[in-house]
């Protein structure tokens, strides 16, 4: 389910077909994401579910996997 609203936000901000959003994919050799998409991507994610990642988090997110886990572990 947080794997959904990641992939629906990255569709969202980025504009990327949802065949070619993975779980594995790398934000940044895959997706070609840049600084500015992550920073919305986050902001989209801490506005739905009312969570705060810390910029020093967003720092460790590689790939969408990274960015599932962390919401997931901030939701538990």
């Amino acid at each position: 389910m947080v794997f959904e609203k990641v992939k629906k936000s990255i569709i969202d901000i980025m504009g990327i077909p949802e065949d070619e959003i993975l779980v594995k994919s790398h934000l940044y050799d895959d997706l070609d994401a840049d600084s500015l998409d992550l920073s919305q991507i986050i902001l989209e994610l801490e506005n739905s579910y009312k969570i705060e990642i810390e910029n020093e988090d967003i720092s460790d997110f590689e790939t969408v996997e990274d960015i599932v886990k962390h919401v997931e572990s901030k939701l538990s």
